[in-house]
């Protein structure tokens, strides 16, 4: 009778959980020899999608393409943007409820900035010529409140340099730079300060230095973060306060490799204050292996039990990009995901945003790293030359406010490339559950987890406009799958769809498609 009672409860609580559905779609047509479209979700405000057109309208310059759509995918306003053919587009972020578009005034480094502001409800523009004496490497660039953010190199020195709307030139943000160290991250906070973090080492090794700067530019936090001996810092991603700290976390490797063994995080204190530190090897997650062969796991498995029978730590290494780390308001939840990179050497261009890397200039469908939105990799990667990667897995850990680890899942990836080293899996929270998705050619994959249970998995096929489209090519290594807000995804990419049933339709289209992903 217990046997049945539990099947019989199982049942109940399969049929319970959410089951993915794409209420909307959204397209706009591209032309083989039309630019990419980028595609940023601005949570309950919708949609923002642009793309310079190539075309030249005299006396203006080149035209932009802006469409802003709400959250059931349906247009809200579209406007065409003439911006000087000597601006070359440098960078971009969207917080607030605004698209920030910063450009500059030919290659050279030194050269004048103009910012242009775009509401996403209301589409009102406002633009800033921006006066520049600095030659600054670009490397990262955040949006805080009335500031842009900017962070580089001078000369092999970190710089960050700020400019608040209004003005008419950009300020040093003040702070002493190691020459030669790395900035590994700048990020924005919602209370109105913003982080710097840069890779430093001295003769005792490297270490981390964090700064937390007002919007006034006053440093107000900073710390030295200093960790095990022959342990390198190959990423690091911030939060913002919790409880009165700033936690970091990142992957870490032997000190002359760029393979990661592990993943650390470290909860850094005040002055005075002792900082909490745990590191995570890959052989003490549960599901890391999960991605192998049954054969393999079990090896791998056994062989780190013996090493640790021994007294020893067994030390897995492997190619992985540190996606985030956020407080959820239980603990602190990690993503990263396993890869490979494929070498082909091409000459880029980079243009940065707030999404973690820069993107590149190209005008055709191709599956070369040298397309305008294909982003760069880590200057600690060690693959800048990589022409595209390969994934292998997606993991998640959850710790506590200490750092230790709660729990920790995975999910597989397969069939998935793309033309930079990008976030492939992404996550949403669903009363205590999490749902982690990907986009596979024209396929989506994913996984509903408690914890590190698997309570279900699956792949749907992505939606189309019309019922009799048919799906004639997918254009891989473009688009992905994005948390939205809440627990609902965005999946974007492009097509090529076939349909000769639809009357005044294009019996062959190319796409880009947008389409809503919900757990209902």
């Amino acid at each position: 009778m217990r046997s049945v009672l539990t099947i019989f409860c199982t049942m109940l609580f399969c049929c319970a959980l959410a089951q993915p559905k794409q209420p909307a779609r959204f397209e706009l047509e591209k032309e083989n020899t039309d630019d990419y479209f980028t595609v940023l979700p601005a949570g309950q405000d919708g949609v923002m999608v642009f793309r310079d057109t190539e075309e030249y309208k005299k006396g203006e310059g080149d035209v932009w393409k802006i469409v802003s759509l709400n959250t059931e995918l349906e247009k809200r306003w579209e406007e065409e943007l003439a911006i000087n053919e000597k601006y070359i587009i440098r960078g971009y972020d969207l917080i607030n409820g605004h698209l920030y578009l910063l450009f500059r005034e030919g290659e050279y480094s030194k050269a004048d900035y103009h910012l242009i502001r775009i509401g996403v409800l209301d589409g009102a523009i406002e633009r800033y010529d921006i006066e520049n004496e600095v030659e600054l490497e670009l490397s990262h660039l955040t949006v805080m409140e009335d500031k842009i953010i900017l962070g580089g190199y001078v000369r092999f020195s970190p710089t960050l340099l700020a400019y608040t709307l209004g003005d008419d030139h950009w300020m040093v943000v003040p702070g002493f730079f190691k020459d030669k160290s790395d900035i590994v991250d700048l990020k924005s906070n919602e209370n109105g300060t913003f982080n710097a973090v840069t890779l430093e080492k001295d003769y005792t090794g490297y270490f981390l230095r964090l700064r937390t700067y007002s919007n006034v530019l006053d440093i107000l936090f900073e710390r030295e973060i200093r960790f095990k001996e022959d342990y390198r810092v190959l990423s690091a991603k911030t939060t913002g306060f919790v409880d009165g700290n700033i936690a970091i976390s990142g992957s870490y490797g032997a000190p002359n490799s760029t393979y990661a063994q592990g993943i650390y995080f470290v909860v850094v204190k005040p002055q005075g204050q002792k900082n909490l530190f745990s590191y995570h090897s890959f052989a003490d997650l549960s599901h890391f292996f999960d991605y192998m062969n049954p054969s393999r796991a079990r090896r791998l498995k056994e062989k780190a039990k013996k090493k640790e029978r021994g007294g020893k730590s067994y030390k897995h290494t492997t190619r992985l990009r540190l996606n985030g780390v956020q407080w959820d308001g239980i603990g602190y939840l990690i993503t990263a995901e396993v890869y490979h990179p494929k070498f082909d050497y091409v000459s880029r261009q980079a243009t940065w945003h707030n999404y973690g890397s820069p993107y590149y200039g190209v005008n055709s469908f191709t599956n070369r790293a040298n397309s305008r939105y294909v982003k760069q990799s880590s200057r600690l990667s060690g693959v800048d030359d990589a022409s595209s990667f390969e994934y292998y897995e997606s993991i998640a850990l959850h710790l506590d406010n200490k750092g230790r680890l709660l729990w920790d899942n995975s999910i597989p990836i397969d069939d998935t490339e793309t033309l930079s080293l990008e976030q492939v899996v992404d996550v949403t929270a669903d009363s205590g559950k999490h749902h982690m998705a990907y986009l596979a050619e024209d396929k989506v994959r994913y996984q509903t987890i408690l914890q590190d249970s698997v309570l279900s998995q699956g792949e749907l096929d992505i939606k189309l406009l019309y019922d009799s489209d048919e799906i004639g090519h997918t254009y891989v290594g473009m688009g992905r799958v994005m948390n939205w807000f809440d627990d609902v995804f965005l999946i974007w990419g492009y097509h090529r769809v076939h349909n000769k049933h639809v009357p005044d339709l294009d019996p062959r289209r190319s796409v880009l498609f947008i389409n809503k992903l919900t757990f209902e």
